[in-house]
This record gives C-alpha cells, structure tokens and sequence, in this order.
C-alpha cells in the first residue's frame, strides 16, 4: 500500500483518517455503539462506521508499524493489536481488580438480563454488591463508590466503559460496559484471577477461623 490511496481520499476524509488512527491507537479499542449524553439514547459510532468503510487502508497502513486492527462485526468492537506486544497497558491493583469484576458481571449478566444490546447498562451500587456477594475484596484497602469511581474514569478513557450520569468522584456512576471488555482481559486471566481470589477468600477464611479458636 503506498501514500497514493491516502491521498485519493477527500481532504475531510484524509482528515478523518488521521483522527481516527490517532483515537484507535490512544484508546485501543473503537466501539460501535456509544451513549448520547445529550440525546440520552444509544447511538453508532461514527468513527466505527470509517473503519468499517476504510477498514484495509487503514488496517495496511498501521501494518507497516507492526499494528494489527482486529474487527468483530457481531460484537461491535475494533481492537487494535501490537505483534511486539508494546501496547499492553499495566494498570495498577485498583484498576486491574474493577476491570476483572466487570469481566466477570458481564460474562454472567449477559447471559441472565434480557438486554439486547451487545453493551450492558450497570451501575457502581450494583458493581458493589457483586463484589459484597462474591466476597472479593481490596487488601488493604475499603472498597467502595468511590474508588471503583477513580477506575472507571480511567477505563472509559480506553474505550470499556461509556458513562450515562453521575460523578467519577462522588462514586455514584451509572454507565455502560461495552464489549471491549471481552479483548480487555482475556479467559486465561480470568481463570488465573479467580483462582487467586478463591484461595485468598479461604486463607481469609482460615485465620478467622484459627483466631476464633484461640479467643476461646
């Protein structure tokens, strides 16, 4: 592919090429479909539409800088992958933690909530109390609202969650979970994760139960 099939493109085009490249390589993932705040309905992504349009053009040119554009048409996600494997972000304990249990919920909730969109419409109460039911837990650390808050505001800067209302800060957010998350963590992690959790639960278990033995 040379710069010819580029420059055949309208200028507005060219211009939209450029943009979106730079989003799908900031951000990793492009969605199909995306929350309207202001028309408070569920829309399609034009930058999703341009990729689906120009999807070899672009695919051929981020190649030549070892950049794969995976699609997935029935899910409606682009998913952009580094063969060197550089462009794996390493999120702290917090983060890492809330994106396995959003994994997690919609791995279930899908399956169970009569939503037909491929997105799943949460919200961090409910996000708490999967956490509550499941015992999984920070240590060190009270979770709540507020800090599953601070993580959300960094995963919807990566295209995994789109907020509908509410404040990252306050901890009171109402928001979608797009089917990125499928490409954010995958079935490997999740097996490895939830067996750490499991045994960590029964160590938990273990010492209060010898601590109880030993006030009586």
């Amino acid at each position: 592919m040379g710069t010819e099939q580029i420059l055949q493109l309208s200028r507005q085009d060219q211009d939209e090429f450029a943009r979106v490249v730079n989003n799908l390589l900031l951000s990793s993932f492009c969605v199909r479909d995306y929350y309207d705040r202001r028309e408070k309905t569920i829309k399609i992504n034009p930058d999703f539409r341009f990729l689906e349009r120009h999807y070899d053009l672009i695919n051929d040119y981020l190649s030549f800088s070892g950049w794969t554009v995976e699609k997935d048409l029935i899910s409606g996600v682009f998913n952009l992958i580094n063969e060197y494997g550089q462009n794996r972000i390493r999120f702290d304990r917090e983060v890492s933690l809330i994106l396995f249990v959003l994994r997690l919920i919609y791995e279930t909730e899908r399956t169970e909530s009569n939503q037909s969109s491929d997105s799943l419409y949460l919200t961090t109460p409910f996000v708490l109390k999967v956490m509550h039911n499941r015992g999984i837990q920070m240590p060190g650390k009270r979770v709540n609202g507020r800090l599953i808050g601070r993580s959300l505001r960094i995963l919807a800067q990566h295209n995994v969650i789109d907020k509908v209302s509410g404040s990252y800060d306050e901890g009171n957010v109402s928001f979608y979970l797009l089917p990125s998350i499928l490409y954010a963590v995958d079935s490997e992690k999740i097996v490895a994760m939830s067996n750490a959790l499991e045994e960590l639960a029964a160590r938990d278990k273990l010492t209060d139960s010898i601590s109880e033995e030993d006030e009586e």
